[in-house]
């Protein structure tokens, strides 16, 4: 995710697809039911990133007034909203560096995002889950890392949770379904990841492609829908940080939707070893396509539980 006001050569004409915008703002409306460690943002290998602003600090001011302004008044009602969510700028922003399986991640002293995590794996006695919306450089690093320094039983405490990586029914094939843009975008750190999940050194839940075609694909349709959003800061950045074809796309969303367990897809249904086969994937894109509308109207509620009664 980074500032959509940067332009490039996508096929939205920005730098990074701006659907992680919606995807967070999203993620923020329901951020009472996570305990948010941190997050990473523009953690990509565009040339643009070596020279743009600091997009921890865009992210923050971009999300955080919106977030406490929706926080005010939706949290006298809905209880355990974080006061302060911290976003951090990933460490290859600038480098555009690539994973490499051939190197030895003996230290992270060049890898301060990475080292963030790796600190909160050493403190935490809970599971933490990483949400994966792109690259997959960084946590591929800390695996390396981990195993380099054999301190490989602090990748147990860890759920990393990718959101197409892979996919035999969406850009992959059934003989190639790593052939897709998140994993083409360091090919040699999704491979990696996907070795030591077979392997059964790290927990690595892929889930295809069911949040575009489950939460996105079966969506409400139409402006009259979504311009209810508007009402809120928050919602208005979920509703326009991408809108496309009558709805919003958050594809991404999909990887948090999976833990909250009642929503049509939760992480039992999906293997940790990193495979996801085209029959898993089918089912697991109509179960959410099948609650879409329902997870739409929760975000809708919470919007609207955001608004004082003077508004």
């Amino acid at each position: 995710m980074s500032d959509k006001s940067i332009t490039g050569t996508n096929h939205m004409g920005t730098v990074n697809d701006p659907d992680d915008i919606s995807a967070m703002a999203g993620y923020l409306l329901m951020a009472n039911e996570f305990d948010t460690k941190g997050i990473v943002v523009a953690s990509t290998h565009r040339s643009e990133h070596k020279t743009s602003a600091n997009q921890g600090e865009w992210t923050t001011n971009y999300f955080i007034p919106a977030y406490k302004d929706f926080v005010a008044e939706a949290g006298k009602k809905l209880k355990g909203f974080s006061p302060n969510i911290s976003f951090q700028q990933s460490c290859i922003k600038e480098t555009g560096e690539r994973f490499k399986p051939e190197v030895t991640y003996s230290s992270l002293s060049n890898y301060a995002s990475v080292y963030s995590l790796f600190a909160l794996l050493q403190n935490e006695k809970d599971t933490l889950n990483v949400l994966c919306w792109g690259s997959l450089t960084e946590p591929a690093i800390l695996v390396n890392y981990c195993i380099a320094t054999n301190q490989t039983s602090l990748l147990k405490k860890v759920r990393f949770i990718a959101h197409w990586t892979n996919s035999p029914l969406h850009q992959g094939t059934p003989e190639h379904p790593e052939h897709v843009a998140n994993c083409r975008e360091d090919a040699a750190a999704c491979a990696y990841m996907k070795e030591q999940a077979m392997k059964g050194i790290i927990q690595y839940y892929e889930l295809g492609a069911i949040g575009q075609h489950g939460i996105v694909s079966g969506a409400p349709k139409g402006e009259e829908y979504y311009n209810q959003f508007k009402s809120s800061a928050l919602g208005k950045i979920f509703a326009e940080g991408k809108y496309v074809q009558d709805c919003v796309d958050h594809s991404d969303a999909a990887t948090y939707w999976v833990l909250l367990q009642k929503w049509g897809v939760s992480l039992s249904d999906i293997k940790p070893d990193g495979s996801n086969n085209a029959e898993t994937e089918k089912l697991n894109e109509q179960k959410f396509k099948q609650w879409s509308s329902a997870i739409h109207d929760e975000l809708l509620r919470r919007v609207r539980r955001s608004l004082s009664p003077s508004r």
